[in-house]
């Protein structure tokens, strides 16, 4: 798609003028459902003292403008966030442990710091305040952790709540808190079984107070909600890694009913983003996004998944309300996070971050891509994302790298995260 946003983008049009973007569908895996500023090559710097790795002679596909800079080696290096003191903790799943990046100015390599390790595949971090307390909270495998933080250091470790099921397919924990109440994610242990939403109850979306009462199920029918962020107005949004090898759900013509078809499966199910409340259901597994041919992928329904609720009796998949935002399938969105009072420029610091792993058994594969999405205040919504990053993949569909998180710095850059080649970038867009 061939387009011209106002407002929406990250640079101005090449010949610096009217301030609209210049927007192209960058040469990609992604379909046109998609934006994209028009992407340029930008050779990776390196920071001293920091080792490129697998992204040596390698670019990054960015809007004109941006610089980008390997800036610290974080092997598996997975979820990201800031603490008060404005320091990057990352976690590093299977690697066990959350590392501690202090900056030390413009252009040079943070310094590195093991802050836990020991830790059963740490994945979600977040930071609040609690009676006065600076407090990080994450998640491991089967439990919700917080300890008291304070100029780098950690005390005062508190289980918030455990025992959460840590078998199966998606055993990573995200977090996401707001007014003293942590939300987290337990994924399905299986790709498309409904066994999943009973025994026990997975593919949900569930809260906790910080002292460990009150846990409760928000949602449920999702599948992999790994992406929480809380939007501007104060209400949950999850980004969803819906389902592989989904069964052709349409009693048409092409006579395919049942069957799983490459060149349906190649686009389907789109990945889910929405809000979540209490009651909520997405539907999975008996339910699937439907987009209908339709040109942009918003305020999608649901159609009956052809084995598991052919005739609509397991759930009314009319009934259970509708997905704000669609990405492309197999896209593996991870890393979600709304910029509100970030020190992104004003053009990226009114919406969402939203980061791709890509595909795993796609053909051929969907890249892993960061994109950014506007949020509209008046319909309290997220719209069409616009693509900022590309690259990790190369034409023959192999990868270099793949993205994971995406985090706006305290300096106005984009910290990215990259568990294949166990780094961490620096984006830094122009200045508006």
């Amino acid at each position: 798609m061939v387009a011209v946003l106002t407002g929406a983008g990250v640079a101005c049009s090449e010949d610096g003028g009217s301030g609209e973007l210049d927007v192209a569908a960058a040469p990609s895996t992604l379909p046109s459902t998609m934006n994209a500023v028009r992407l340029l090559p930008v050779p990776l710097t390196t920071a001293p003292g920091t080792d490129a790795g697998e992204s040596a002679g390698h670019s990054l596909n960015l809007p004109q403008g941006w610089s980008a800079q390997v800036w610290a080696n974080v092997p598996e290096a997975r979820m990201a966030a800031w603490t008060p003191d404005g320091k990057l903790v990352v976690s590093t799943g299977q690697n066990g442990s959350l590392v501690l990046l202090s900056p030390n100015g413009p252009d040079q390599a943070p310094t590195t710091t093991t802050l836990l390790d020991g830790l059963d595949n740490p994945q979600g971090i977040a930071f609040t305040q609690d009676d006065g307390r600076e407090l990080m909270i994450f998640g491991e495998s089967g439990r919700i952790v917080s300890w008291d933080y304070r100029d780098g250091a950690l005390s005062n470790r508190r289980v918030v709540i455990d025992g959460l099921p840590d078998d199966g397919n998606h055993p990573a924990k995200m977090v996401a808190v707001r007014d003293g109440k942590i939300a987290y994610n337990v994924g399905s242990a299986t790709n498309r079984d409904p066994v999943d939403r009973t025994s026990p109850q997975r593919a949900t979306i569930a809260e906790v107070a910080l002292d460990g009462t009150g846990n409760q199920t928000l949602a449920v029918g999702v599948r992999n909600g790994e992406g929480l962020s809380f939007a501007p107005d104060g209400t949950l949004f999850t980004a969803v890694n819906q389902g592989d090898n989904q069964p052709y759900p349409f009693r048409d013509d092409q006579g395919d009913y049942g069957r799983v078809v490459r060149s349906y499966v190649n686009e389907n199910p789109v990945e889910q983003v929405s809000r979540i409340g209490p009651g909520t259901d997405l539907g999975w597994p008996y339910c699937v996004p439907n987009q209908g041919g339709t040109a942009e992928l918003l305020d999608i329904g649901y159609v009956n998944d052809p084995i598991n609720n052919p005739d609509g009796d397991r759930l009314d998949c009319n009934s259970i309300g509708r997905t704000m935002l669609g990405l492309p399938a197999h896209s593996a969105p991870i890393g979600f996070v709304f910029t509100q009072g970030s020190a992104l420029p004003e053009s990226l610091s009114g919406g969402a971050l939203i980061t791709a792993h890509g595909s795993w058994n796609r053909q051929p594969p969907r890249e892993p891509y960061v994109a950014y999405s506007r949020w509209d205040d008046t319909a309290r919504s997220l719209t069409t994302p616009t693509v900022l990053v590309t690259g990790f993949q190369n034409a023959d569909g192999s990868r270099w790298g793949r993205s994971v998180d995406a985090v706006p710095g305290p300096d106005g850059s984009i910290y990215v995260t990259d568990d294949a080649a166990g780094l961490v970038y620096r984006l830094t867009p122009p200045a508006e």
